[in-house]
């Protein structure tokens, strides 16, 4: 059986749902960050040796967004890129 849509709003939502691909991260404090994978533009890794001077000590990746922020997480790059392209 074809599902109808009762609403505009119905549509609305699903549609906005469906471009959600959204990850959870986390922050060296232990906060979780949820992020939508489609607004990652660039994963940076914490070069071994060298001060990272973006982030706080013990972030392993530097994830840049669309809109020009950066967030630090402690999940190597490697671990981000396959959530993402998981989604």
């Amino acid at each position: 059986m074809r599902r109808r849509w009762h609403c505009a709003n119905e549509v609305a939502y699903f549609v906005f749902a469906a471009t959600l691909q959204l990850i959870v991260l986390h922050q060296v404090d232990g906060r979780e960050v949820v992020i939508n994978s489609a607004q990652i533009t660039s994963l940076y890794a914490q070069l071994h040796g060298s001060p990272n001077r973006w982030v706080a000590p013990g972030s392993r990746c530097v994830v840049m967004l669309a809109d020009g922020k950066h967030v630090g997480v402690i999940e190597p790059c490697a671990a981000v890129r396959r959530l993402i392209e998981d989604k």
